[in-house]
């Protein structure tokens, strides 16, 4: 998953496996679509999905770590230097958006515009196939912060502002028979983060 909350998933886990050692698990990245057609067809058990996604389907545990919107940029760029992006930035910005109409929905609404106004050169599922254009400014990428804790150091990310924040949640699908370490992972992640 690629968001801050990726850490929690991975202390639980290194806790679940030292307690049983035995336990094996596979780690699957991609779109919220992608993601939840896997869930449905029973090849997923558990997913991290970021808000916002319809989880209708799904029993879910909302992660305690917000995740903040900004821009991902090429350290040369205008406005690498600045403190936060705000919406009068965007007049002339070539963005690099993800597909899911959903975050376009969302960043048009932060913009007040239609999302046909979005001036979109490029989309993508997963951030780290766009860093060499960033880098290379094609255009600017819209993420969630936690997606480029480990990313190169000639691209920068710059918070929009006003800030935008969503969640993370763990989503699995109602009244589907879990394994036992499925539902001890669960049980782990109720125990951490529902009040």
């Amino acid at each position: 998953m690629e968001a801050d909350n990726s850490n929690i998933l991975a202390l639980l886990l290194e806790k679940l496996i030292r307690d049983y050692p035995n336990v094996q698990f596979h780690i699957h990245s991609g779109t919220s679509d992608d993601i939840t057609e896997r869930l449905e067809r029973g090849l997923l058990d558990l997913a991290i999905l970021l808000d916002p996604v319809d989880t209708d389907k799904y029993e879910t545990i909302l992660l305690p770590r917000k995740e903040k919107w900004g821009l991902l940029i090429s350290e040369n760029a205008i406005f690498a230097k600045k403190d936060a992006i705000t919406k009068e930035d965007f007049a002339n910005v070539p963005l690099l958006i993800s597909k899911r109409p959903e975050i376009q929905q969302m960043f048009a609404d932060w913009l007040g515009i239609k999302k046909e106004q979005l001036l979109i050169t490029g989309t993508y599922n997963l951030i780290f196939n766009v860093f060499a254009l960033i880098e290379n400014q094609v255009g600017a990428a819209l993420v969630i912060e936690g997606a480029v804790s480990h990313h190169s150091k000639r691209v920068t990310f710059v918070p929009l502002d006003p800030m935008i924040e969503t969640n993370c949640m763990l989503v699995w699908k109602k009244n589907r028979i879990l394994s036992p370490v499925v539902n001890e992972l669960i049980h782990r992640f109720k125990e951490a983060f529902e009040q």
